[in-house]
């Protein structure tokens, strides 16, 4: 047996010898071949794990692209939506100021005579009465000439329809706060008696009172305080209009 193993070796390293190769040298290009090999498999393994990386990147880029997509529709809608909204607020004001213009131009006449005055006031229309023309000093029954000019106005507010109406009265600073209180709810309780005498539905009209603590003057002359006894009729703003409020 150990002849035929010897013998076997023998033949084994004949191709080698043939070709001018010794075993040191084959031996040795063969492990280098060997390594090389496992370099390119990890090589290979590391270019797989990337590819499969890169693919898992593509899927997420692809998702978050389509999510961007929806989110630009929705805003896109949204966007349509908000346009629209201020479109309609926009067609609202000029409503108001065409219905403003509209009485302001009625009420001329009256401005003209000296009986009223119209002025806008944070946001508010108002129509301001001067104490002279409707009562007599300290009272709060209306004088005939403030009757006629009343039934004018009255019949001009009644025309703008679903809209109300607040009558607010005022003095100036002349006796005490309770006296001036009760003097300014009165008056303006009167008016609104009056007004719905004269064909105003009660449900548009609202009565307060203020006493000395909403001037429009100083106090401290005759002309300004002539000015701060006065009867205001405020069209109270359609809130639902102005905020987008609508029932649930």
């Amino acid at each position: 047996m150990r002849r035929t193993g010897t013998w076997m070796w023998g033949l084994a390293l004949l191709p080698l010898a043939a070709c001018g190769i010794s075993k040191d040298v084959y031996q040795k290009d063969v492990g280098l071949l060997r390594d090389q090999l496992n370099a390119t498999e990890r090589e290979k393994a590391e270019c797989v794990q990337a590819r499969d990386g890169l693919r898992g990147e593509r899927d997420r880029l692809t998702e978050e692209l389509a999510a961007l997509g929806r989110d630009r529709s929705a805003l896109s809608a949204d966007l349509q939506k908000a346009l629209a909204r201020m479109e309609e607020l926009r067609q609202q004001a000029e409503r108001r100021k065409a219905k403003l213009r509209e009485l302001r131009g009625k009420l001329q006449e009256m401005v003209a005579a000296g009986k009223l005055k119209v002025r806008v006031d944070k946001g508010r229309m108002v129509v301001e009465m001067a104490e002279k023309v409707l009562f007599d000093s300290g009272k709060f029954k209306l004088k005939p000439e403030g009757l006629e000019a009343l039934a004018q106005l009255t019949s001009v507010l009644r025309s703008i329809e679903g809209r109300a109406f607040q009558v607010t009265g005022h003095t100036d600073d002349v006796g005490g706060d309770e006296y001036n209180w009760t003097l300014s709810l009165n008056r303006a309780r009167e008016v609104v008696l009056q007004m719905i005498e004269m064909g105003m539905p009660p449900e548009r009209l609202s009565a307060a009172g203020y006493g000395k603590f909403s001037p429009v003057a100083p106090n401290d002359t005759p002309e300004g305080r002539a000015q701060n006894r006065r009867i205001e009729i405020v069209l109270v703003p359609n809130l639902d209009e102005l905020l987008g409020f609508e029932d649930e």
